[in-house]
C-alpha cells in the first residue's frame, strides 16, 4: 500500500483482489468465494478440480525493488503471521506484475533466509511490521505475470 490512510487503501486493496481474481478465471479457474472479509484469506477458487485460497496484496507504491511482507499490525499479529490462505499473491500497480507464491514457501523464505525488518511501515500509530523481501535476488521463488 502507500496512502499510509486504511480507509484509502482498503479500496485500492480490493481493486487488487479483482485484478487477481481476474488473472486466475484467464487460466481457467472458477470462484468459489470471491470476497472473504476476515484475515485467513482473500478469496477461494477452484483450479483443476481444486479448491484454493489466496491472499492478496496490493502494492502501489514506486518500485524499491521490494515485496513487503507484513506480519504484525496494531499490535497483533496480522499478514502471512495469520492467513490460513494456500497462495499468497502481491499486485504492483506500477509494474504491472502479479507475485503468486504458495504460503508455505512463503513462510520458510522468510525463516530460512534474513530479510530486513521494518517497523510503522502502515498507518501512522498502527505500529505495522514487516519484511522487505528483494524481488530481483529472489524472483526465481515466486510465480510472476506480467499484465498487459
Amino acid at each position: 500500500m502507500a496512502n499510509y490512510d486504511f480507509n484509502k487503501d482498503i479500496i485500492i486493496g480490493e481493486q487488487g483482489e479483482k485484478i487477481v481474481l481476474d488473472d486466475l478465471k484467464s487460466l481457467g479457474a472458477t470462484v468459489v468465494i470471491g470476497s472473504n472479509n476476515n484475515n485467513k484469506y482473500d478469496f477461494i477458487v477452484k483450479y483443476k478440480g481444486e479448491e484454493l485460497s489466496y491472499e492478496c496484496k496490493t502494492d502501489f507504491y514506486k518500485d524499491t525493488g521490494n515485496l513487503f511482507v507484513e506480519v504484525k499490525c496494531r499490535g497483533k499479529e496480522s499478514g502471512i503471521s495469520v492467513t490460513k490462505a494456500d497462495w499468497f499473491v502481491t499486485y504492483f500497480t506500477k509494474t504491472k506484475e502479479l507475485w503468486y507464491i504458495k504460503t508455505i514457501d512463503l513462510k520458510e523464505l522468510i525463516e530460512l533466509v534474513p530479510h530486513p525488518r521494518t517497523k510503522d511501515s502502515g498507518d501512522k500509530g498502527s505500529g505495522t511490521e514487516g519484511y522487505l523481501i528483494d524481488k530481483n535476488k529472489f524472483r526465481n521463488r515466486f510465480i510472476v505475470r506480467k499484465l498487459i
